[in-house]
């Protein structure tokens, strides 16, 4: 059996080393210059240091992104989830509403998925909530990316009550992704570089697969791009198919902010520092517990899509006059030694950053899942079959779902 794997991210390279590894022809067509898709780790012009331009964490003790990690003789460090925030010129603890832990338990108490707007309606109504819907919302657009009026419960309880460990491998995503790639290499797959798929021709097995660069013919095909580009339908398909399904699962905006400085001056005050929200909607967030003077800047969803119209120098402007206001002695501006801004809006070549869940999502992807008669398949993030999106470990577990659904119809 002969496969395509349309993209390098996460999901397809997971399953073209899945599908590799067993002896079945693999291609992958990837349309950008490099592996890696939303994780991307490379050190730009002025950083002394590598910067993660996409994915950056490890959401948790997460049995396959570890298992590779350690399969590849990687290391990773636990990364810090304190909390702080920046309100009223002031530091305090973010998240503070008294009322958290009764949201938790109605949360657990829901026999029926709702939306987090539909939720607070019905439970959290009076205006004694109000503190705790504020910081619910900001949590959920900033940074799930999602739309409170769409966003599902039953998605962000368990995410947003988790005390697993988070980690970030330490260095970087980038020798993870290389050593899939060289395992599906070893075992005599191919993985092409600059081959951007713009029409797919497709019979029950068999596919002919259009790019810039060529056309490319297999038995099944799995296509791993962004949901953003399923979204804007960026492939055309012949014979078209029902693909409203796409549209039932959400994809947000961001636009991801790094700066590095001469040294990290938020030590001096506030040594333990994670994450910072402040009241602009921008979250920043330091490389906690390894010791290296950057910080990311965070604009989510409807700011991110704002912002998005403003040029690289202005928003880094913003970012650095957010410190100001938080570190008036640290004379941020004299100190920043590089930065660099990274946009995952409405365009092309991922139409977003990630996915999340709303209520009727889980029924959307169990079709999905199901592929198209045996023959074209999808996976990536926003496939994840337990609904826990919008990480690097969806899109592996995706990845190795859709390629042992192939090996089946070996």
């Amino acid at each position: 059996m002969k496969t395509i794997v349309i993209g390098a991210g996460a999901a397809g390279l997971m399953a073209a080393y899945e599908l590799s590894r067993k002896g079945v022809d693999v291609i992958v067509l990837e349309a950008e210059n490099r592996i890696g898709g939303r994780a991307h780790t490379f050190t730009p012009s002025g950083f002394a240091n590598f910067i993660e331009a996409g994915a950056e964490f490890i959401h948790g003790s997460l049995p396959l992104t570890l298992r590779l990690m350690k399969k590849a003789k990687l290391e990773y460090a636990e990364a810090s989830m304190n909390m702080d925030a920046f309100r009223n010129g002031k530091f305090v603890t973010a998240f503070h509403s008294p009322y958290w832990e009764a949201f938790e338990t109605k949360a657990f108490e829901l026999k029926r998925d709702c939306t987090l707007s539909e939720f607070f309606d019905r439970h959290f109504s009076d205006a004694k909530y109000d503190q705790l819907r504020k910081e619910a919302f900001e949590m959920g657009q900033g940074l799930d990316l999602a739309d409170p009026q769409r966003l599902s419960v039953f998605c962000i309880r368990d995410e947003w009550t988790s005390t697993e460990t988070q980690y970030r491998p330490v260095s970087g995503y980038a020798p993870l992704f290389g050593f899939l790639a060289d395992e599906v290499s070893r075992n005599h797959g191919k993985i092409l570089l600059d081959h951007k798929v713009r029409h797919i021709r497709w019979e029950k097995g068999n596919v002919e697969v259009q790019t810039n660069n060529g056309s490319f013919s297999a038995d099944a095909v799995i296509v791993t791009t962004t949901l953003g580009n399923l979204q804007k339908r960026t492939i055309s398909f012949e014979p078209a198919f029902d693909d409203r399904f796409f549209d039932a699962v959400g994809f947000g905006e961001v636009i991801k902010i790094l700066m590095e400085f001469e040294f990290p001056f938020w030590e001096k005050t506030h040594p333990e520092l994670g994450f910072l929200f402040t009241e602009d909607e921008f979250t920043f967030w330091t490389q906690l517990s390894l010791k290296r003077p950057l910080l990311t800047g965070w604009i989510g969803n409807d700011r991110a899509s704002e912002i998005a119209k403003k040029d690289d120098e202005t928003i880094v402007e913003l970012l650095l006059s957010k410190l100001d206001e938080a570190f008036p002695k640290a004379d941020v501006r004299k100190i920043v030694r590089a930065k660099a801004v990274f946009r995952y809006t409405k365009s092309e070549p991922t139409n977003g950053a990630y996915s999340w869940t709303m209520p009727e999502s889980k029924k959307a992807v169990s079709q999905i899942n199901k592929g198209i008669a045996d023959t074209v398949w999808f996976a990536g993030e926003a496939f994840e079959r337990t609904g826990d999106v919008g990480t690097v470990e969806a899109a592996f577990g995706s990845g190795r779902y859709i390629a042992r659904k192939i090996l089946k119809l070996k």
